[in-house]
């Protein structure tokens, strides 16, 4: 198994375990990893490019230490080159925001289920200048970059207690 930006969390987990150290050490945000539900849920979905955003750290120095700790060689010069975005592209800040719904996955994250049909599907109820106000564990960096291809605006104001609030904004047409 080849260790790259597209790697599953999980599937990275489950071939090389020990590596779940080498990762607590790069972010405190991967201290949900120890979840089991999380581990059986979001990790299958989220791909180590996503998981290093959510860490706030560059893909590439996490995918070189995971290779070194996996015992595989480390990434070439050409994968060093292009590999370089570090942060998802949040849309502006609001200043008044037009909040009609609020969805707080964290229960159904703590029973093992994945909210994204759920979010999606609220997001889609949304009219041009609606928000919804979504509440998550961790931050939804798989789920906001699927809503921003979508064309959603997402902004995401400071967290607080461990909860993240993302703001998802239909645009108007």
């Amino acid at each position: 198994m080849q260790i790259t930006p597209d790697t599953k969390v999980a599937e990275l987990l489950d071939r090389f375990p020990q590596l779940e150290t080498a990762m607590l050490k790069l972010s405190p945000a991967f201290a949900a990893l120890k979840n089991p539900v999380l581990r059986k849920t979001v990790a299958k979905v989220t791909s180590l490019q996503q998981a290093a955003k959510v860490g706030g750290i560059n893909v590439v120095e996490m995918v070189t230490i995971l290779r070194k700790e996996a015992g595989l060689s480390p990434p070439d010069e050409h994968f060093r080159s292009v590999q370089s975005e570090k942060s998802v592209p949040f849309s502006e800040k609001t200043d008044s925001p037009n909040i009609v719904y609020r969805l707080d996955v964290r229960p159904a994250i703590e029973a093992g289920e994945n909210p994204k049909e759920a979010v999606i599907k609220e997001a889609e109820k949304l009219l041009p200048g609606e928000m919804m106000e979504l509440l998550s564990p961790f931050p939804p960096i798989p789920l906001i970059e699927l809503l921003q291809k979508r064309g959603f605006r997402i902004t995401a104001p400071e967290s607080a207690n461990g909860t993240i609030l993302t703001l998802i904004e239909k645009p108007a047409p």
